[in-house]
């Protein structure tokens, strides 16, 4: 078997996957989480059942011994109910409260302090265990237990009282429900004299106050005429209409003549001659006036205008005959410039006439405003002093209205309230007196009951917390859900007995056959995991930590392999705590240290050994196999590690690998020294052992993440020591264990 010692690595079979990256495998579902976390409790309960059974008895049981040793408590109950309330005529309540709120309300005032104590007091002299008591007694220290309970549903109040004497508990219920009706009546007796009270003196007041008012108003009538008042305030508004109508009027005009010119006046004064209508529109009036001013200079100036006209049409025909020069051309061009001199005489008198009108119309309406604006002023300050005077009559009536309907009021809310002074409005009243006090064995069983599942709850809470904290795997399927590599083999957990020969053999025929049976499992899947080519010959065993069983597995893997017909070497490369030559009782010397350090073949070193008891049949009959070889560690020393990164380990192992079938090597733990990292990259992958219920999560992840760091060939996981309930081959055993 001339072969590389390099490990065959195919893509498929190696996945190096960086430690954050890791994560449980896909194919678990929630549900699988959830069994695996119960598994765990429940194997932290198997192995750690006395924590809550110390919680138990340090607990639990003193609250029992108390709870039988308290002195027994007496229970007497009465019930209250809600009567119905006389409703009196115009009587108002001062607020509403819910129903709910209200029982509540008078529950905890039948609980308050100041209660219990005035029963307590009422009928402590009857009993002489509370006259021992003192007449000091605070509320704190009243013997009773009070408790009010009311429904949501019902108008019912059901109170209960427990005390040490039957009597004494009865009586003190009974003292609590006249203590209570006592209160409330004093306090509505109280609170209707208080009401009575001040409703009469407020009664007297707005009595008072309305007679005032009543004089206020007879004076004001006496010194003013209403009826006057009233009409003057009428015809004082109609009055400044017309004076605002007018005087809108006369500020139009006045605007109006101070944009014309004097032609826009006399045109206008021509437009509006005929135009004129019964009721005059702002401007007309200077129109008006305009019109009938000039109305003789109109005269004379259409006269002579039409004068030149028909001198003008004269000379026109005379000029068809006569020259220029005649001399009565000469005589009409004369009259008709007399006759132009004159029209444009009048034109520039009527010009200054308009003029003056315009001035003359203007000052005229200046002083017509002025009147007017001054009359205006006058009757309005007149309407303003009478609507005053009105204003003011008409509060003093409304005042004394209102002081009247209050005083109606009041003297109605007077005669309603001296009524229900008389009456009894308290609604709650006792439907059911304190009935007779029995004995309650109830608070000793709470106690007790109380004590006992406070203990288990603290018992489990420590185990819940305890394993919170602890994260060591404690079953094969677990430790598949959160770490990528595959578990290739469980090992069941197995005792050993000491037999005459000196041999150790497994005690129950069942564990000896699961223990068979789960090495032959492992030698499966180290056949049929790989195909031949890819088939790893070289295998090195490690753990996380010390104490995993990591030689243990590997001797009898070695022997499984060894039974199946191959050669197999088994070296004890864990130079600094060899363990294999004790398994299989020979020389620790010569061994693996002697073979690198003094140049001793490996073939003196490498002794035959025989197949370890607890894979023999049940007879006991040894198996005198040559098939099983063992090389061990030799004499301990210092540098283990750098014997085993030498090149006298690499020609070592490449030579031991060309005359074995199979090459397995128990290399140190991973985190205890870093010889299993040199040994590892040599060999064709690497079984980490991980034992149950001890290696911690975090350890078995930093070791695995070693091994990916430096690309080792991770073959698998072999959980050791399992839980025999969790082994199948534990549940089948009887039936083919001597089939097998």
């Amino acid at each position: 078997m001339n072969r590389d010692l390099r490990p065959i690595i195919s893509s498929h079979d190696l996945q190096i996957e960086e430690p954050s990256a890791i994560q449980p495998a896909d194919h678990f579902s929630a549900a699988n989480a959830l069994r695996f976390q119960f598994e765990r409790y429940r194997t932290a309960l198997r192995k750690r059942w006395w924590i809550p059974v110390l919680s138990l008895l340090l607990l639990g049981g003193p609250a029992v011994v108390y709870a039988v040793m308290k002195p027994a408590v007496f229970r007497s109950q009465a019930i209250m109910w809600l009567t119905a309330r006389l409703a009196l005529p115009g009587g108002e309540r001062p607020f509403f409260e819910e129903m709910s709120s209200y029982m509540s309300t008078q529950g905890e005032l039948l609980k308050s302090p100041a209660i219990q104590l005035r029963a307590f007091q009422k009928i402590a002299p009857r009993f002489p265990e509370l006259a021992a008591l003192g007449t000091n007694v605070s509320p704190e220290n009243i013997p009773f237990e009070l408790s009010v309970v009311s429904s949501p549903k019902h108008s019912v109040l059901s109170l209960e009282t427990k005390g040490r004497n039957p009597e004494a508990t009865q009586a003190f219920l009974n003292a609590v429900m006249d203590e209570y009706l006592q209160l409330k009546n004093g306090a509505h007796q109280q609170a209707s004299a208080g009401a009575l009270s001040g409703i009469s003196e407020q009664l007297k007041d707005v009595e008072t106050q309305s007679k005032q008012q009543q004089a206020e108003l007879i004076a004001f009538e006496k010194s003013n005429n209403i009826a006057y008042l009233t009409e003057h305030g009428l015809s004082a508004g109609s009055h400044l209409s017309k004076l605002d109508e007018l005087l809108s009027d006369l500020r139009t005009e006045h605007r109006l003549l101070e944009t014309l010119t004097p032609e826009q006046f006399t045109d206008a004064s021509r437009t509006e001659q005929n135009s004129f209508s019964d009721v005059p529109l702002p401007g007309e009036r200077a129109a008006r006036a305009a019109a009938a001013a000039t109305q003789p200079a109109e005269a004379a100036y259409y006269q002579a205008l039409q004068q030149v006209e028909l001198l003008k049409a004269k000379r026109d025909e005379f000029a068809k005959v006569l020259r220029p020069s005649h001399s009565k051309m000469v005589k009409l061009n004369q009259e008709i410039s007399g006759l132009e001199q004159l029209l444009n005489t009048l034109k520039t008198a009527g010009g200054q006439r308009a003029l003056a009108q315009m001035e003359n119309r203007k000052k005229s309406l200046e002083l017509q405003i002025e009147s007017l604006e001054s009359q205006h002023h006058a009757w309005e300050s007149n309407a303003v002093a009478a609507s005053s005077k009105l204003a003011e009559h008409e509060r003093l009536k409304q005042e004394l209205q209102r002081s009247q309907a209050l005083y109606d009021r009041l003297l109605g809310m007077v005669q309603t309230v001296d009524l229900n002074r008389s009456l009894d409005q308290e609604p709650l009243s006792p439907l059911a007196p304190a009935g007779p006090a029995r004995r309650s064995l109830l608070p000793k069983i709470e106690l007790g009951a109380g004590g006992v599942v406070l203990a288990v709850l603290v018992g489990m809470g420590l185990l819940v917390l305890l394993e919170t904290v602890d994260d060591r795997f404690i079953s094969a399927a677990e430790l598949t859900y959160q770490l990528p590599e595959e578990v290739v083999g469980q090992i069941p957990e197995t005792r050993l007995n000491l037999l005459t020969n000196g041999r150790r053999m497994l005690r129950q025929p069942e564990e000896r056959h699961a223990f068979v049976e789960s090495f032959r499992s492992l030698r499966s899947s180290l056949f049929f995991m790989f195909d031949e080519s890819a088939r790893p010959r070289m295998i090195l065993f490690t753990s996380s930590v010390p104490k995993e069983g990591k030689s243990t597995v590997a001797a009898h893997l070695a022997a499984s392999l060894a039974m199946s017909g191959s050669r197999v070497l088994l070296v004890d490369a864990d130079l600094r705590r060899s363990s294999l030559h004790r398994i299989f009782e020979v020389s620790l010397k010569p061994g693996l240290r002697e073979v690198l350090t003094d140049g001793l073949p490996a073939g003196k070193a490498i002794v035959p050994v025989q197949v370890p008891p607890a894979l023999l049949p049940e007879s006991g009959v040894e198996s005198a196999s040559t098939r099983l070889f063992l090389l061990p560690g030799g004499e301990s020393g210092d540098s283990s590690g750098e014997l085993l990164l030498g090149n006298r380990a690499d020609s070592l192992l490449r030579e031991l690998s060309a005359q074995y079938d199979y090459v397995l090597i128990d290399s140190p733990p991973m985190l205890a020294t870093d010889d299993a990292i040199g040994l590892a990259t040599k060999a064709d992958g690497v079984f980490m052992v991980v034992r149950a219920s001890y290696t911690y999560s975090r350890m078995v992840r930093e070791a695995l993440d070693r091994l990916r760091k430096r690309r080792v060939r991770i073959l698998g996981l072999v959980y050791n020591r399992a839980a025999p309930s969790s082994d199948y081959y534990y549940r089948y055993s009887r039936d083919y264990r001597q089939a097998g």
